[in-house]
């Protein structure tokens, strides 16, 4: 699958006439209208899948292979198509996640290309939910946001995929790239196998293969979007849903050198040099000797590289590559080469999860309360940015270049400010509040009380337009007149809730795409030190994904090599 530039940009209109990636152009329609199968043993195009049975009359497929191994040859190479099997494949338990870094270790596996499967037994026909979890593209497993609530409840096949990850998964080194036409985006190479065994075998499961929705969490959302961008996806979903992710992609020259910078300390543990300014240099050149180098080595040493300390900056681990390849040169600029209805979801405290604790600012010399409260300023106008970048500035640059439809999406419950704050740890509405109300499971128990009636309530609601979404391409919400985001009326949905069940609200309220205005706030805002302020914006606030206005206002130095 190495990709021409020619052939990349015909791809997407040969996948949308079901001509690409060996699609038979009308087996689906075939498929689809075939008796509803029962039982958890299912046919694949690989073989036959046993799975279980869950509450709510609700099904589930652990760790479907949809590629083989990308290990040993295969490890920077497009995805390749499993061995078949002929006995029934045990898809009882969850698989081992993919290889990662975890507490300053290596764990889980190469052998990652499997996905998750949820579906209501016996159903047919229904809206297929295409799930990228996030974790910034270097940690994360399918189990994340588990699909027995919306399977049941939304009335959907979920499938959450597995896919290759940190410098396994993005590496733009030029010796791995073997000719003009390659690219070092492999995870979303494995993102476009994903679609392409959904539409080849999700009609086993009760799904429509005409009706697919991709969606992501927080870099899972991102890579949804850059999805959008790429020729390649075209016709390989109907609609898109990001959860707490922008618009970000990554230079691939200068990734290279991040990168190389990052290998350059195991070639001098190799022996291969003695300073590891030489060994950078070495490995921004494509020679077979770098590459040989590369494959040989073991892929646990791989993964521990750049641990992503810096939390959501593109610095700390460059992806998602504009390379001309996959991904367009000139990034999100160009008109969509893949325009859907698309759903950009957010909470409003983002940042607080991204945040130091109060103790590291204490390393910085502050005192317990100035920590405090640069802990709080930050919270506060990261978690603004960080809004905006996620939800109105997303859809500002993406409708400039297209006619399909962008609803956003806030929520607010935990925010200072909501009906039911979450004031532990200054959590507010934090990043990945949008999961538990779609899973019904609390990922953060003993921190956020998410238990009330009203929290329940708010689920039903969300995952109400949810399903609306998924069935028309239009989020309906309790009656509401939820509007897609325009420059003309830049809008969004606001949800919160407090402790009952009749107190779930879902207002609108203006959305406007220009940070400036938190800017000139944070700039009027005396409320801590000039000294706390000031290493709020150049050490904390800095290269974030969302901060290019605030880093050119302040000309803060550059993260990148």
């Amino acid at each position: 699958m190495n990709l021409s530039r020619r052939g990349f940009l015909k791809a997407g209109a040969l996948t949308a006439a079901g001509l690409a990636g060996g699609l038979p152009a009308g087996a689906s329609q075939a498929d689809t209208s075939a008796s509803p199968l029962r039982g958890a043993l299912r046919p694949t195009a690989g073989g036959p899948v046993q799975g279980k049975e869950l509450e709510e009359g609700c099904l589930v497929w652990y760790g479907v292979p949809y590629g083989a191994a990308p290990a040993g040859a295969l490890r920077w190479q497009p995805p390749q198509d499993p061995a078949s099997w002929s006995d029934p494949l045990d898809c009882t338990a969850p698989a081992p996640m993919a290889l990662q870094p975890c507490n300053g270790m290596a764990a889980g596996t190469e052998d990652c290309l499997k996905l998750d499967i949820w579906a209501p037994d016996g159903a047919a026909g229904l809206p297929v939910v295409v799930y990228f979890h996030g974790g910034g593209n270097r940690t994360g497993s399918p189990e994340e946001l588990p699909g027995t609530r919306l399977a049941s409840r939304a009335g959907c096949v979920f499938v959450s995929v597995g896919y290759r990850l940190g410098l396994l998964g993005f590496n733009s080194l030029p010796a791995l790239q073997n000719g003009p036409d390659s690219t070092g985006n492999y995870a979303l190479l494995d993102a476009a196998r994903a679609f392409d065994w959904v539409q080849e075998n999700i009609a086993s499961f009760g799904g429509d293969p005409r009706n697919v929705t991709a969606m992501g969490f927080s870099a899972g959302g991102r890579d949804v979007l850059a999805m959008l961008a790429s020729p390649y996806f075209a016709g390989r979903f109907q609609k898109a849903v990001s959860l707490s992710g922008g618009l970000t992609m990554a230079d691939p020259d200068a990734s290279a050198r991040q990168t190389a910078a990052a290998f350059a300390p195991l070639a001098v543990e190799d022996g291969l040099f003695s300073d590891e300014a030489e060994a950078a240099a070495w490995l921004l050149t494509n020679g077979e000797d770098v590459s040989r180098w590369l494959y040989d080595l073991d892929p646990a040493r791989v993964c521990l590289l750049m641990p992503d300390g810096g939390g959501i900056r593109m610095s700390s681990f460059p992806h998602l590559f504009a390379d001309g390849v996959l991904l367009p040169e000139n990034g999100f600029d160009a008109p969509l080469a893949n325009p859907v209805p698309l759903m950009l979801v957010t909470g409003t405290t983002e940042f607080s999860l991204f945040n130091p604790l109060e103790v590291q600012y204490q390393t910085n010399g502050l005192s317990a309360p100035d920590a405090s409260a640069a802990r709080a300023f930050a919270t506060r106008y990261g978690s603004d940015l960080y809004r905006i970048f996620n939800g109105a500035a997303s859809a500002a640059a993406l409708t400039a270049g297209s006619n399909a439809p962008v609803w956003v999406c806030e929520i607010a419950y935990g925010s200072p400010d909501s009906a039911s704050p979450i004031r532990a740890m200054g959590l507010g509405s934090y990043h990945g509040i949008s999961l538990p109300l779609l899973s019904g499971e609390n990922n953060l128990k003993g921190i956020a009380d998410l238990g009330s009636a009203g929290f329940a309530a708010l689920s039903d609601q969300f995952v109400g337009a949810l399903q609306s979404f998924l069935q028309t391409g239009n989020p309906a919400c309790s009656g509401l007149d939820w509007q897609p985001w325009t420059q003309a009326s830049p809008r969004a949905l606001v949800l919160d809730a407090g402790a009952e069940a009749g107190s779930a609200s879902a207002v609108m309220k203006d959305a406007p795409a220009d940070d400036a205005a938190v800017l000139d706030q944070l700039d009027a805002d005396h409320s801590v030190s000039d000294d706390v302020k000031n290493l709020v914006i150049r050490q904390v606030l800095n290269g974030r994904i969302f901060s290019a206005a605030l880093d050119q206002r302040y000309q803060n130095e550059s993260l990148w090599i």
